[in-house]
């Protein structure tokens, strides 16, 4: 039986948050990792407030309102909103946890104090690149206006995430020199 931490969450897997700002690369990073089957790892898929029709990451689509009821019942063990809408992480993972697995998760960093309350055995993987990086990134992706991508170039300029738990990956260069980098972490 696995044991249990103080925080009452289970401590034998490893929890990967992986944060950073729009167009930084999370999701690429992610959906390679995810395409290379890695043993012992699972990527979770989001719960998002997001219409499916809009791509990029692989999510769930949920309305508000199933969102509100699954959010009541439990259904998240980390949740939080940003840009307009709402995101939830399953507490299906609790049992990856428990069986020793590696779970990745996209996550805000404004989950991040609670994680850590919550979690014993946690990385955080703080994903980074210049701010003209980001802006290209957000304007190929082409769900944001020009005003809100600036909005998020500014906001990813003071975006900092710091503590004995976080390793930063500069994500500005080859694709797959960043992949690499990112599956040698998982």
């Amino acid at each position: 039986m696995p044991k249990r931490s103080s925080r009452n969450m289970p401590d034998s897997g490893r929890l990967i948050l992986v944060v950073g700002p729009s167009g930084v690369g999370k999701d690429t990073l992610i959906e390679a990792a995810k395409s290379r089957g890695l043993s012992g790892v699972r990527i979770v898929r989001r719960d998002i407030t997001r219409p499916a029709d809009l791509g990029g990451e692989d999510y769930a689509s949920v309305n508000e309102a199933v969102f509100e009821q699954r959010q009541t019942a439990g259904h998240y063990v980390l949740s939080w909103g940003a840009h307009g809408l709402r995101y939830g992480i399953p507490a299906d993972i609790l049992g990856d946890l428990s069986e020793g697995r590696t779970v990745v998760a996209n996550v805000s960093r404004a989950v991040l104090a609670e994680a850590r309350r919550r979690f014993e055995n946690l990385l955080i993987v703080s994903v980074t690149a210049p701010s003209d990086v980001i802006r290209s990134r957000l304007q190929a992706r082409g769900r944001e206006t020009d005003t809100e991508i600036e909005g998020r170039v500014a906001r990813a300029a003071e975006f900092v995430v710091d503590g004995t738990d976080v390793i930063e990956l500069r994500n500005d260069g080859p694709r797959e020199a960043a992949v690499s980098a990112f599956v040698t972490l998982l």
